[in-house]
């Protein structure tokens, strides 16, 4: 069972098929026509889940939503039941749900939504119960017709209270393992990545390109970089493609921008979401201006060799959710939900692993170049006619 929960799907499928058996049974017993349980994830102030249709469907909808929305968001921000009856949508409150039924395509008229709280009074998740159905209604009539206008009722709210710490011993153990399982997936793919390139016979340049680009996949953001630093001039450089596809070199001054006070601390710079709130973000907003970009949140990481020396930098921006692209348009007020996400402590705590290894390689590849210089001297020095002395007549 290890090996198949590291495997990157299942740690997933066990979880979809435990939260799905869990939601259709709160539901029978419940008469609700929909159960999500969200999960809490503290990391990135955000609630995930995997929504259970009816019983004997195997559709099921992937939800992330951020912890400070909806009605969701008031149950764990209060950490108390919320029983809204029907009408639902006359409750001024539901307007991300009426957004949500857009979406999937679905009618909510009744809702119950009850935190589930651990031994320390902290937050797991948030039950979610939508649509009282009348006992003896048939699925093949419509659901507005099979909704029980009564709503859900304060036996409900007991019912529920009475499996909820077995069901809060069980959410437990998987966010715990969540955390370690996704740990170990990404640390051993940027392993993974760094081993098979520094392997290969690959130029250091396009050799870095492809582990950023793996880095940038991995840790699910919109943009990467490797800024290295160039000794004589005290500046940091990189290679990047522009709109014209030709490769253009940039350069910055150590102590310039995010990446160069990151050169000039070696320390870790996250800015979280909004970056534009952050005090020194006046020239990320002028270049973005520039570019028709826009730079919502950032990671920025010291590269050391492993003598501890300063050699790079390594540079992420725009963490996605991953339900979404990247396609803000270029003046944009509203910023996507997708993108009001940050890098958290695991993506950081990761990402040194990665660096430690790039620390390595760009070493390794400073002294290759250095003895293959060596050995075109040797031969030029070794190819060239001896000279011959002078003589005075």
């Amino acid at each position: 069972m290890l090996n198949q929960v590291m495997d990157n799907q299942g740690f997933d499928d066990i979880l979809d098929t435990t939260l799905r058996s869990i939601t259709l049974k709160i539901s029978k017993s419940l008469s609700a026509d929909r159960t999500t349980i969200f999960l809490l994830d503290q990391e990135r102030n955000e609630f995930w889940s995997i929504v259970a249709e009816a019983d004997g469907d195997d559709r099921s909808l992937g939800i992330q939503i951020p912890a400070n929305k909806g009605i969701v968001g008031e149950v764990a921000r209060l950490k108390q039941t919320i029983n809204i009856p029907f009408d639902f949508y006359d409750d001024p409150r539901s307007m991300t749900a009426r957004e949500q039924d857009k979406r999937n395509h679905y009618r909510t008229y009744t809702m119950l939504a009850l935190p589930l709280l651990n031994e320390q009074g902290d937050l797991i998740a948030v039950l979610q119960l939508l649509n009282k159905l009348k006992r003896e209604s048939s699925p093949d009539v419509p659901l507005g017709e099979r909704i029980d206008q009564q709503g859900f009722t304060a036996a409900d709210e007991q019912q529920f209270m009475a499996t909820a710490p077995l069901i809060r011993m069980i959410l437990e153990s998987f966010r715990s393992y969540h955390k370690t399982a996704r740990g170990q997936r990404v640390a051993a793919a940027l392993m993974a990545a760094t081993r098979s390139v520094s392997q290969s016979s690959l130029e250091p340049t396009e050799i870095l390109q492809r582990v950023m680009e793996a880095a940038k996949e991995l840790m699910n953001a919109d943009r990467s970089t490797l800024w290295l630093l160039d000794h004589k001039s005290h500046e940091l450089w990189t290679e990047i493609a522009v709109e014209d596809g030709s490769i253009r070199e940039f350069r910055v001054q150590v102590g310039q921008g995010y990446a160069g006070k990151v050169a000039e601390t070696a320390k870790p710079l996250n800015i979280p979401f909004d970056l534009y709130t952050h005090p020194n973000s006046e020239m990320a907003q002028r270049t973005d201006r520039q570019s028709g970009y826009r730079t919502c949140s950032l990671l920025c990481l010291p590269v050391l060799n492993p003598d501890g020396e300063l050699i790079g930098v390594t540079q992420l921006v725009n963490k996605r959710r991953s339900d979404g692209s990247f396609n803000v348009e270029p003046g944009a007020e509203e910023v996507p939900e997708y993108l009001q996400i940050s890098f958290d402590e695991t993506d950081q705590k990761y990402m040194q692993i990665f660096n430690n290894q790039v620390g390595v390689i760009l070493q390794n590849a400073e002294l290759l170049a250095a003895v293959r210089q060596q050995e075109q001297t040797l031969r030029d020095n070794l190819n060239s006619p001896p000279s011959t002395p002078s003589q005075n007549n």
